[in-house]
């Protein structure tokens, strides 16, 4: 059913199939922000820097890239290692290693590896009258943002979104921390518009962008092409590839896919990674 308004200005007649009133558009934007909210909590991520792979990450392997990787999806929003985002304490030192499924000794060992590179550090915290022994990520490696956060205002068109429960769910549907070490080292080659891994990654005109070939990635990855192609093809969770492989004419692109890593702000266009959903079932 059409009704007929007037438009007070034009006096033209108006017929519309439906319409809102002034409180019925506040109510509808107000559930909406809720909307947005909800969805934003069950899809938390992690802006992982995109220009922080040389110095002190370059003295890690793909297995200490892997656990450090895994460590960012931790960290609250003043960068600080915890269980979740709203957990009151911060991890000890066993909480952690049960979280990167190692033993004490190895999480120690790393630790120490990453405060002696500056990759993170200790520092003594009360909370409620008690003191902590708190570990922090340097915000030069990652950080979080959100209203009043620390790092609300940091920059973000040089990081790349890592999707919290995505990345650790893969780690414990038996993604190795190698794996992982090798998915972290493709964030660097994110592009901003297409998720395509690209040696211009910043380009924002689509001809212009070049995309890294299999052979450049394998020698970033320090692995042969062969082995490089294998895990490219093999890494997988929840049902989907993590990365996907179109050949165009002779080019081959690599796209990393988007419900794991993502390089845009705000909520992307399911179009994107359409082809990570379709015939997976």
């Amino acid at each position: 059913m059409t009704q007929e308004f007037i438009n007070r200005e034009s006096g033209e007649i108006v017929e519309i199939a439906s319409y809102r009133t002034k409180a019925q558009q506040e109510a509808y934007q107000e559930h909406k922000k809720r909307e947005a909210v909800i969805k934003r909590a069950d899809s938390p991520f992690v802006f992982s820097e995109m220009d922080a792979f040389e110095g002190g990450l370059s003295m890690l392997s793909n297995k200490e890239l892997g656990y450090f990787l895994l460590m960012q999806t931790y960290v609250d929003y003043k960068n600080m290692v915890k269980a979740d985002a709203n957990a009151k304490t911060p991890m000890k030192t066993k909480d952690i290693a049960e979280a990167l499924n190692i033993t004490a000794q190895t999480v120690n060992t790393l630790l120490k590896k990453l405060e002696k590179l500056s990759i993170i550090y200790r520092e003594k915290i009360e909370i409620s009258g008690k003191n902590y022994k708190a570990v922090f990520i340097n915000s030069d490696y990652c950080f979080r943002k959100g209203i009043g956060a620390e790092f609300s205002s940091k920059k973000t068109d040089k990081a790349v979104k890592v999707f919290i429960n995505s990345l650790q769910d893969a780690f414990k549907e038996g993604l190795q921390p190698a794996d992982i070490g090798f998915i972290y080292k493709t964030i660097q080659f994110i592009h901003y518009d297409t998720n395509l891994l690209a040696v211009n990654p910043a380009e924002r005109d689509v001809e212009a962008v070049k995309t890294l070939s299999l052979e450049a990635l394998a020698d970033v990855m320090g692995l042969s092409v062969e082995e490089t192609s294998r895990k490219l093809g093999n890494l997988q969770w929840n049902g989907m590839y993590v990365y996907g492989k179109t050949r165009v004419g002779k080019c081959l692109m690599i796209k990393a896919n988007p419900y794991l890593l993502y390089r845009k702000a705000g909520e992307f266009n399911e179009t994107l990674g359409a082809e990570f959903k379709v015939n997976t079932k």
